[in-house]
């Protein structure tokens, strides 16, 4: 198991007329290096930097040396000597010093008894860790009451968890972790979810090329300073502002039923939703903003139904603000713009899962979540299959032209049963993860899977193995190689479902031009005459 090492620190608020102190234990790891005959010692704002005034002793027969002192509350610099006077005082790595006006000295700020970690001498973490100090500038923001935290993998996650400090004008924290980590976190003005900072598109966490959320990045393995203005990806700078009216079509929900509400949730309110109207009842729903800052603005829609909210699916949504502008209508779930599709006549929907290619053992129950059973809230158990090692259920007279799903292997409530739906035939999930996808026909529809894997289960095997499409992603065109086994019916659907090609009756090689699709994520299902299906997705850049 990983351990992390974290120095937690707190901010300070006033010292009593009692003259409070805390104990504080100071740690240094000469590691190879050898004691000088004149001893070890710590120096430092809490006692005068006293370059032989606080010596250091040996713990047992490791090459770590302490002491704890009382120390007043507050922040505190110091620095460690191997030895008695300045000229033994270690360099300390630039990447986690105070760092400012040429100050190179260690800090942290003290609230309590603290028991600081066993930094190598001369460096910026304890042995076989790496250090980072993340550090924001608020100078344009106003500062939550409630302090600054930072919240990310090395943490769990909690953006009450951990607390940044205020010094010199720019909230700062260091954490330890082990040098091969990549760690993902953001910033979060306040401690809840609702005041986490939006990070901009030019510098969110991928790996891979695949998106790890809305969340910032370090991949070094070796220790660093990360420093950026809050919400922003370098120094602060202020931005222009502008007005913008966001609309979203939801025709293809009011289509299949009624719904409530429509609202908008972001940053810009603190994911909490405000209400989208539609004064003509074409089913577009908008909403207008003033003095927006320039640059990302994201955001998600969300529509009600006998108080339940039920959210977008995929990443956040994202506007590149420059200029005034209303948006062009979007339909609710696509990251595309344009209007929604038809919906294709209700009909049932049926879902057989194999496990007969699967390295372990299935769960006494198999579960089918989606945007359809509000995920694990309405799972749905499925039941063992005619053939050994699938399992099947019917979600009966689906409406909507379109479904997001995957499959669990026991109690879904427990994330760690999900499916892990591979990237090449997901669509993102927005929580650094991936849904299957499914357009329906109109007619009666069977969708079967090998579970965790993009392949369906074929009637003949391997039957479409070779169909493939390059380049993907793909500019102008691309070439679907479809070889001369068979022939072929190929549909082209954007995310929602809406037909954008059709060719049947077809062999060898067809070429996909763009001229009908925007930039975005789209599907090519080719289907033999055996009924055999095999789904590409595909990028246009």
């Amino acid at each position: 198991m990983k351990k992390f090492y974290i120095l937690v620190v707190a901010l300070f608020f006033g010292v009593s007329a009692t003259a409070q102190t805390h104990n504080v234990t100071f740690r240094v790891d000469l590691g190879a290096g050898a004691a000088n005959a004149n001893g070890v010692h710590v120096a430092g704002s809490f006692q005068g930097w006293d370059p032989m005034g606080t010596s250091l002793s040996q713990v047992g027969t490791t090459t770590v040396y302490e002491t704890t002192v009382a120390v007043s509350p507050g922040k505190l610099e110091y620095k460690f000597l191997n030895g008695n006077a300045w000229g033994d005082d270690e360099s300390v790595p630039a990447e986690i010093s105070v760092g400012t006006n040429g100050n190179g000295n260690r800090w942290a700020v003290i609230s309590q008894d603290t028991i600081l970690p066993a930094l190598l001498f001369a460096g910026a973490a304890p042995a076989g860790l790496k250090a980072i100090q993340f550090k924001v500038d608020m100078s344009l923001q106003s500062a939550s009451p409630d302090s600054i935290h930072i919240a990310g993998n090395f943490q769990g996650w909690d953006p009450s968890k951990t607390m940044m400090v205020n010094f010199d004008g720019v909230h700062r924290y260091i954490a330890y972790v082990n040098p091969g980590d990549s760690v993902y976190f953001k910033f979060i003005n306040g401690k809840d979810w609702g005041s986490a900072e939006s990070v901009p598109s030019a510098c969110q966490a991928s790996t891979a090329g695949i998106s790890q959320g809305d969340n910032r990045f370090y991949t070094d393995a070796i220790s660093g300073l990360y420093e950026v203005c809050y919400a922003q990806c370098g120094p602060c700078v202020v931005v222009p502002t502008y007005d913008i009216t966001v609309n979203v079509d939801v025709s293809s929900l009011t289509a299949c039923s009624t719904i409530d509400s429509v609202t908008l949730a972001g940053p810009i309110n603190g994911w909490g939703g405000e209400s989208m109207s539609d004064p003509d009842n074409d089913g577009i729903y908008s909403i207008s903003y003033s003095s927006v800052d320039s640059g990302d603005f994201q955001f998600k829609a969300r529509y009600h139904v006998a108080g339940a909210t039920n959210w977008e699916g995929g990443g956040n949504k994202i506007i590149t603000i420059g200029s005034d502008s209303v948006v062009a209508p979007r339909c609710f779930g696509n990251d595309t713009y344009g209007p929604c599709a038809t919906i294709p006549p209700t009909a049932d929907v049926t879902f057989i899962v194999d496990f007969t290619q699967a390295s372990f053992t299935p769960a006494d129950t198999i579960y089918l979540m989606g945007n359809f059973t509000q995920w694990n809230s309405n799972a749905i158990a499925m039941v063992p299959h005619s053939v050994g090692g699938q399992y099947i259920t019917t979600v009966a007279q689906y409406c909507p032209g379109t479904m997001e799903y995957r499959f669990s292997n026991g109690d879904p409530a427990d994330g760690a049963n999900h499916e892990p739906v591979p990237a090449d035939c997901g669509v993102d999930n927005g929580v650094g993860g991936f849904n299957r996808f499914f357009a329906r026909t109109g007619t009666a529809d069977t969708v079967k899977h090998i579970y965790g894997a993009c392949s369906f289960i074929n009637v003949i095997e391997n039957t479409l193995d070779e169909v493939s499409i390059y380049p993907n992603p793909m500019t102008e065109a691309a070439t679907i190689a479809l070889g001369s086994r068979d022939k072929y019916s190929v549909r082209v659907l954007d995310i929602t479902g809406r037909i954008i090609s059709a060719m049947d009756n077809m062999q060898g090689n067809v070429e996909l031009n763009s001229s009908e699709m925007r930039g975005g994520m789209y599907f090519v299902n080719i289907t033999n005459t055996q009924g055999a299906l095999k789904t590409i997705k595909i990028v246009v850049e």
